[in-house]
């Protein structure tokens, strides 16, 4: 069973912000194998930058969205982002210079952090965004 399963509750209701949050908890999945000791550190190690990647680049595309919106609320959203990146960047260099710093705490702290955003943070621009997505997909996926 995975360690966190996409559930319908996490939609935001835009399709390409959806998508991404799916491929993170795939990662996030992945992690939770590597972490438990069933992959190699190799595996470990890819998985792993292979997250911190994925999240900065959902945070870049979301917060340029949520911009294109017009999201009244879009510097405190930045800001949460910002602290998980800077977790997630001291993580890495951790990982970087040495042992393997990856811990089931990390692990757990994503999931944590993943469904937590997504119910209150990402769904409060939902409604917003549902009335003005079509135009702005069309001009955030060009861009």
């Amino acid at each position: 069973m995975p360690f966190l399963v996409w559930e319908p509750s996490f939609s935001v209701g835009i399709w390409e912000i959806d998508r991404q949050h799916r491929s993170l908890i795939g990662l996030i999945n992945q992690l939770h194998v590597a972490v438990s000791g069933v992959d190699p550190d190799k595996k470990l190690q890819a998985v792993f930058v292979a997250t911190v990647d994925c999240v900065r680049n959902h945070f870049a595309f979301e917060e340029s969205f949520l911009e294109r919106l017009g999201y009244e609320e879009l510097a405190g959203h930045k800001e949460i982002h910002n602290e998980l990146l800077d977790q997630l960047g001291d993580m890495r260099r951790q990982f970087d210079a040495g042992p393997l710093g990856v811990s089931p705490e990390l692990v757990k702290l994503l999931k944590e952090w993943m469904t937590t955003h997504i119910l209150q943070c990402d769904h409060g621009y939902a409604e917003l965004a549902a009335q003005k997505s079509q135009r702005l997909m069309a001009t955030a996926l060009v861009d």
